[in-house]
């Protein structure tokens, strides 16, 4: 899934700190047990896997990155690297999915923090393509939830392609609205200081397909294109 928590798209933030709560929060490493029975191990991403997510982003399919970041993405230079992995879980939080039997990261969550809006943040996630839908990216979303909430963010905001429904499928499951739509990208977002926002998006059935009729001037079936751009 792609948003704006990339580093060509979001500048450098103020200091801000966190607190001891916070601090014992993001240690904490939990294992999530896939339906084959493999284990995943789901811990803070930091400085030291700049290489375990080059690696990952190299075993991304040209789709699967395009998806992530809106656009082509053929490579990640070194900037985006250190900007991707250097994580002062507050403003700024990462989780990876890591395979216990080779140390791999197969994949990461993310949110960052708007600079001038600092109780909004950005969502995003990315999956190795071999290891799509068997969970990590909800077990992943679910986890970047919650660190958000824990650390005082009010809304998170995603943005995903109207194509991509592992992603939205995933967003609707934690509670993620439709806000509005331009051209092939859908954008969502999920209010975190009210405990009744899920019950409120469960009740809004259909709310996707108004947005997309007020996009495109019509009752016009999800699956086909509303404009060029459209997959």
């Amino acid at each position: 899934m792609s948003t704006r928590t990339d580093a060509s798209r979001t500048p450098a933030f103020g200091p801000m700190a966190a607190t001891s709560a916070e601090a014992s929060l993001i240690v904490r490493v939990d294992t999530l047990v896939l339906a084959d029975g493999t284990r995943i191990r789901l811990r803070p991403l930091g400085s030291g896997d700049r290489d375990g997510l080059a690696t990952l982003f190299a075993r991304l399919s040209p789709e699967s990155r395009y998806r992530r970041f809106l656009s082509p993405k053929p490579a990640l230079t070194p900037g985006e690297l250190v900007y991707l992995t250097d994580i002062d879980r507050f403003r700024h939080e990462a989780i990876a999915a890591v395979d216990p039997r080779d140390a791999s990261i197969i994949g990461v969550g993310r949110y960052v923090r708007f600079p001038d809006r600092p109780s909004v943040a950005d969502v995003g996630f990315e999956v190795a393509d071999e290891l799509q839908g068997m969970g990590i990216g909800t077990a992943l979303a679910r986890h970047i939830v919650q660190h958000a909430r824990a650390n005082g963010v009010a809304l998170l905001t995603a943005a995903t392609l109207w194509d991509n429904r592992p992603a939205r499928a995933i967003l609707r499951r934690l509670g993620f609205r439709a806000r509005a739509s331009e051209g092939s990208v859908i954008e969502l977002d999920l209010e975190l200081d009210s405990p009744s926002a899920t019950e409120r998006h469960r009740g809004a059935s259909g709310s996707e397909f108004d947005i997309r009729r007020q996009a495109t001037g019509g009752d016009r079936p999800e699956g086909q294109a509303a404009t060029p751009s459209s997959f």
